[in-house]
């Protein structure tokens, strides 16, 4: 067994692959054949159509890690993720919105330290009550 694994770096590491506002490093985190899932995405290993869709409805994610831990091959952290809200369309009820996030995220990693597995868990409402108070507050805003 080697020097146990600096999580807090990885950490780091992980923020800066995950911010959308800058371009490349997330998929370069990951083994190949490795998968994904969340509450929106069954397993998959098409990280490519994650980011897509991640890029699609909050073009400017981004997350920081407010803790992590972990052992020799896996980690468990919490997160906190920001983003703006893109409409479907980028024009309809909701576009703009500031969101805020919090969730938690197991990985498992290979001994090369590339992720094998990531499931995260979050409450998908956070966001969706966000988007539709700021809708309620427009149209209330416009007397509507």
């Amino acid at each position: 067994m080697g020097a146990p694994r600096n999580w807090d770096a990885y950490a780091r590491e992980l923020e800066a692959a995950l911010d959308m506002r800058t371009p490349g490093g997330f998929r370069d985190l990951f083994a190949p054949g490795a998968r994904f899932a969340d509450p929106a995405n069954a397993p998959t290993e098409d990280l490519r159509d994650i980011q897509h869709q991640t890029r699609a409805v909050m073009p400017d994610w981004r997350q920081e890690i407010t803790s992590i831990r972990g052992g020799d091959n896996w980690a468990f952290f919490e997160w906190i993720g920001y983003a703006t809200y893109r409409a479907p369309g980028g024009d309809g009820p909701g576009n703009g919105t500031p969101i805020t996030m919090h969730g938690a995220t197991i990985i498992e990693v290979d001994g090369d330290g590339l992720i094998t597995s990531w499931r995260d868990y979050l409450d998908r409402k956070e966001p969706e009550d966000q988007i539709k108070s700021a809708v309620r507050s427009e149209r209330e805003g416009r007397g509507g």
